[in-house]
């Protein structure tokens, strides 16, 4: 240090003038309790024994400081608005399940109130299925095609999906249009149980969507041969699409035998 420097009593750093360059604190050269003359460094007043140690400025909260968290918190409102206009109640969703695509057992109506604390990914997943499938067969298409995206979403970040998930995911596709994407799971499916009679109900959806009126018969044949062996192995999407498998094999008994 040099003559005109002293030690700051903040910091420690060499200091000249009445404020310490380096952190600001003030060098004081009298006591601002008792006026006294101190030394320059000391940390208490030798007279009166007054704490001369610089007291830390309180923070101040700038607008630069300020902004990153209403942005965070704007973002969080919004998640919370999104999440409950997916999840919440439409005006135009049907109460009860759809005829031909079915909803699932594992969420529940529409019409009920949704904790999303309580959700684990999948039961999302399979909430917004419900929503798609109701406004599908309700013939609200706009709600359809709004929620369609949302659910496909949902369902890919679930990652590997089991077989109940890939019927789902092909039933939205076919929602939407999308045959070509309701196939590719239909054939994963097939990969997984070469009978599993959900696949059968998919094939012979995508057919008579194609004009494949022959494919569509072989669906329903395959689906009646395969029915009693695969119902016996009670899987669990079985349960779950029961309602929707007995249709189906209604549907194809009255076809073999020319019944409409």
């Amino acid at each position: 240090m040099n003559a005109k420097s002293v030690q700051c009593p903040s910091c420690g750093k060499p200091a000249a003038g009445k404020y310490c360059s380096n952190c600001g604190a003030p060098i004081m050269s009298t006591c601002p309790a008792c006026d006294s003359d101190i030394k320059p460094g000391s940390r208490v007043c030798h007279e009166c024994g007054e704490s001369l140690e610089a007291r830390p400025a309180s923070k101040q909260w700038s607008a630069q400081m300020i902004a990153p968290w209403i942005a965070i918190g704007i973002a969080t409102i919004a998640l919370g608005v999104a999440l409950l206009s997916w999840f919440g109640t439409g005006d135009h969703a049907a109460a009860t399940a759809p005829t031909s695509s079915p909803m699932t057992s594992m969420s529940p109506a529409s019409d009920q109130p949704v904790d999303l604390a309580s959700m684990s990914p999948r039961e999302a997943a399979n909430r917004l299925f419900n929503r798609v499938m109701i406004a599908s067969e309700s013939g609200n298409t706009a709600e359809a095609l709004k929620f369609a995206p949302m659910a496909l979403q949902a369902y890919d970040n679930l990652g590997t999906l089991d077989n109940d998930a890939r019927y789902h995911v092909a039933l939205i596709h076919m929602t939407t249009g999308d045959v070509d994407g309701a196939r590719v799971q239909l054939e994963m499916l097939r990969q997984s149980v070469p009978n599993h009679l959900l696949a059968y109900m998919l094939e012979h959806q995508i057919a008579e969507r194609s004009g494949k009126k022959d494919i569509a018969a072989r669906a329903y044949k395959g689906f009646l041969a395969a029915y009693g062996a695969e119902i016996a192995k009670g899987r669990e999407e079985y349960q779950d699409h029961r309602a929707s498998i007995e249709r189906f094999r209604e549907a194809a008994q009255a076809s073999r035998t020319g019944k409409k």
